[in-house]
């Protein structure tokens, strides 16, 4: 059993999860990356992310990702026992997370109001597609339900296709961030007033807050974002165009950087031509006039040369569109430690993100170690931290309560 780095701000603050999937373990993930000792609790079954691929010796990539640095530990909670030791836990813990299903965490009876009860003063988390209160707080909801409720999908697109989502899970870790900073927020606020408190994050909510202006636009203007290809309506050219050998990324936010990007890509007349003079026009052109141009002047030329073309000589925000092999090799991201390898005891050597993506100077945030395997640490806390005997712990696992690495770990 490889015993977990303790490093970060949060050292000595103590957090019990109770979460499965992305946006839950994902907050979990940062509150450890900043040096917060994380136990996950799981079912019987475990966290169903361990039973999606890819996969290495038995080992969820999904899983892992989510859940480094967390100890864990594995209980049947159908039973009254299990829960009982959940929330004996939980008394000893300083902050507590759960995304289950709606009313899911009230039957197991861990809601904050029975919690509360045992531990005044801890705060609470809760996130969830629509939050815990509301008239569709009954519903359940995953990424792709809060991407549509949030106004996602509607402007992601081609203008003469339907509603696209955006390919990644950012509603979910948008929302684990935003439940991991109300939690830091309500933590310090339990340091000044000795009070510990509720914090309920709505994944669609954080996705309505995060569209920009669309809601200005539509209330003030009475104007409905149309999708855009994924090119900027405003400004240009803002969005990604190929290259003989891959994409790019261009930021052009000024009419001051286009009449340098004109004179880079030998088009200088094009400065203060009709239809190209302003951000207004090159947006409101960019299907019938910018991407033809910049794809069609890129047809013959490396991406990598195009982005220094751009960057260094026009001065305007450019770069490669990379894939995640790229990453994983970036020197950039590897000495500012975005990306890292912890050893996993079946997959070995896995390369991983940091969650909490920002740098500190002291004491610096860091993973702290691998993901959990079922139950993997059922002893160590149940004997570190509500002080069961060996004896204990024994009948416990002998009468089914504990479980240890049963869950099936293979695509369903």
């Amino acid at each position: 059993m490889m015993k977990l780095l303790a490093q970060g701000p949060l050292v000595g603050i103590r957090v019990l999860e109770v979460c499965e999937g992305q946006a839950g373990p994902y907050c979990g993930a940062i509150l450890s990356d900043l040096g917060a000792e994380v136990i996950k609790v799981e079912s019987r079954e475990g966290d169903y992310t361990r039973k999606l691929g890819p996969f290495k010796n038995g080992e969820s990539a999904y899983f892992i990702s989510y859940n480094r640095g967390k100890r864990g530990i594995a209980l049947d909670l159908g039973q009254k026992k299990a829960r009982e030791i959940v929330k004996e836990l939980a008394a000893k813990c300083d902050i507590f997370i759960e995304n289950l299903e709606p009313g899911e965490i009230e039957s197991l009876g861990l809601d904050y109001k029975s919690l509360k009860e045992l531990n005044p003063s801890i705060v609470y988390g809760s996130v969830s597609c629509y939050g815990r209160m509301g008239s569709l707080s009954k519903y359940t909801g995953n990424d792709i339900v809060a991407e549509a409720m949030g106004g996602h999908t509607a402007v992601n697109g081609w203008p003469d296709g339907p509603p696209e989502p955006l390919g990644i899970a950012l509603s979910e870790h948008c929302g684990g961030a935003e439940l991991a900073w109300g939690i830091l927020c309500a933590y310090l606020h339990k340091i000044l007033s000795g009070h510990g408190q509720y914090v309920d994050v709505s994944v669609s909510d954080k996705n309505i807050s995060v569209t920009e202006n669309v809601l200005a636009f539509a209330t003030m203007a009475n104007i409905t974002r149309q999708r855009t290809g994924g090119h900027h309506t405003v400004v240009g050219p803002y969005g990604v165009f190929q290259a003989c050998d891959g994409a790019y990324a261009m930021g052009c936010g000024t009419n001051e950087m286009w009449g340098r990007i004109a004179r880079a890509i030998g088009k200088p007349e094009l400065q203060e031509a009709e239809g190209w003079a302003t951000n207004l026009d090159r947006g409101q052109n960019r299907i019938t006039h910018m991407i033809l141009l910049l794809t069609e002047w890129g047809k013959d030329k490396k991406r990598d040369d195009i982005v220094r073309l751009i960057s260094d000589e026009a001065f305007v925000p450019c770069g490669p569109s990379v894939t995640h092999k790229e990453i994983q090799q970036n020197a950039h991201y590897r000495l500012r430690q975005t990306v890292i390898d912890i050893e996993q005891p079946r997959a070995g050597k896995v390369s991983v993100a940091s969650a909490f993506a920002g740098k500190m100077t002291d004491p610096r945030p860091a993973v702290q170690g691998p993901a959990p395997l079922l139950g993997e640490h059922n002893e160590e806390i149940l004997a570190e931290i509500i002080g069961l005997s060996g004896q204990q712990i024994a009948e416990l696992c002998k009468t089914g309560i504990l479980v240890q690495d049963l869950a099936p770990e293979q695509p369903v």
